[in-house]
């Protein structure tokens, strides 16, 4: 006798159920909305013109370095165009107790400290006592100590130098030497007696 075949019953399906949206609260959607719509305005404004709305977000991109740069650009004209530092004949101008060191200073320590001598560095020097002013205020704004020292020569008339220090060692004179250098100006460093 043949047997009976058994038929497995189908699986119930399971009833499909609808897709759960997630709702987003309408003041959410608003401020995002509103938001868009500003950020929109204010991009377009910063590459539109100075006359449009957001133009001022033009400078939050550009970047501070360009500032910086333009500062140290500054300096740099202001001694190329109106310093004397290419006219001077150090030796005959300076006293006799002003002595200019080299570019070169060895990095050693010394052994003995000479404690009879001070560091100065001479920034440049300038016939308009109002350019050395103006240096010295950029330099102040870099964080330089600095002073006019107003100097007569018949020769040369009076010259006004920019001067920092004094450096109690050439290691620290050599240091600030540096900075100044990253700034554009060519100083250079003379040593003087102390009075003692």
């Amino acid at each position: 006798m043949p047997q009976a075949r058994r038929i497995k019953p189908k699986p119930k399906s399971k009833p499909k159920k609808a897709k759960q949206h997630r709702n987003i609260p309408w003041g959410l959607m608003l401020v995002i909305l509103i938001s868009g719509v500003v950020l929109g305005a204010l991009l377009n404004g910063a590459q539109s013109g100075d006359s449009q709305f957001g133009a001022g977000l033009k400078a939050l991109f550009e970047s501070t370095e360009s500032i910086v740069d333009a500062e140290d650009k500054a300096i740099n004209e202001l001694i190329k165009n109106k310093s004397t530092e290419k006219e001077f004949d150090f030796y005959t101008l300076l006293p006799d107790i002003e002595q200019i060191m080299p570019d070169d200073l060895p990095n050693a320590t010394p052994t003995r400290a000479r404690n009879d001598l001070d560091y100065y560095l001479q920034a440049a020097s300038f016939r308009s006592h109002a350019d050395a002013e103006r240096l010295r205020a950029r330099l102040a704004l870099k964080g330089f100590k600095s002073i006019t020292q107003a100097r007569s020569s018949e020769a040369k008339g009076t010259l006004y130098r920019v001067r920092l220090g004094p450096y109690t060692d050439k290691r620290k004179a050599k240091t600030a030497k540096n900075k100044l250098q990253k700034l554009g100006v060519r100083p250079f460093v003379f040593t003087v007696k102390k009075n003692v």
